[in-house]
């Protein structure tokens, strides 16, 4: 790829001085491509197409990779909510004991439920720290692997954003899955009978 003056490259391809192929203008603000487009086809006999038009293909696929991407992203959450409810579930059903002498010696049924929101998100914030550590560390390693494209000469490695934004979305949903996933165990505990399950014993 190389850049000439257009009397150069007129002469090197045997064309008329008259002979232009295409004419790209750059603007400060790229959002007003579409209504410049339109200027220039209503005031020259030429076809005008701003960026967004001729890049749709290209902006239609990464739409749908990003969809994709929100939407695997979503179901690993919803799998890992489903795991943080066992786990509660199962050490209720390992703890009823407990939870009952805690109800007997004065604590609500609003405490206990209280402990186990906070034990869900406990495991929801570890998870979260953890994951925003792996993701970045993996981030990292993508971005200097080799990569080459003919159609973007420039590019030499994968390219990786490393918006912050990615990360407050991924530990917003980690916290709000922890959350939901632990409000029906901590619900449950907070029903417990303390009388049926020391009677029982």
């Amino acid at each position: 790829q190389c850049y000439a003056n257009i009397g150069t490259v007129q002469r090197l391809l045997a064309r008329p001085a008259g002979y232009i192929t295409d004419i790209n203008v750059k603007l400060h603000r790229i959002e007003e491509a579409p209504a410049m487009a339109r200027e220039c086809a209503a005031r020259f006999p030429a076809q005008a197409m701003d960026i967004q038009k001729a890049n749709a293909q290209f902006e239609t696929g990464s739409n749908v990779r990003s969809i994709i991407s929100y939407a695997v992203g979503i179901v690993l959450l919803i799998v890992a909510g489903f795991g943080i409810y066992n786990i509660l579930n199962m050490m209720i059903n390992e703890k009823l004991d407990t939870i009952a002498i805690l109800k007997a010696t004065g604590f609500s049924g609003r405490d206990v439920q209280r402990i186990f929101l906070l034990l869900s998100l406990v495991i929801g914030i570890s998870g979260a720290i953890g994951g925003a550590i792996l993701g970045s560390l993996l981030q990292h390693i993508i971005s200097i692997i080799p990569f080459h494209a003919e159609a973007i000469p420039a590019l030499t490695h994968f390219p990786v954003d490393f918006s912050a934004r990615f990360y407050f979305i991924a530990i917003g949903f980690a916290l709000a899955t922890a959350w939901v996933a632990g409000w029906f165990p901590a619900r449950r505990a907070a029903t417990v009978d303390p009388v049926e399950i020391i009677r029982g014993k």
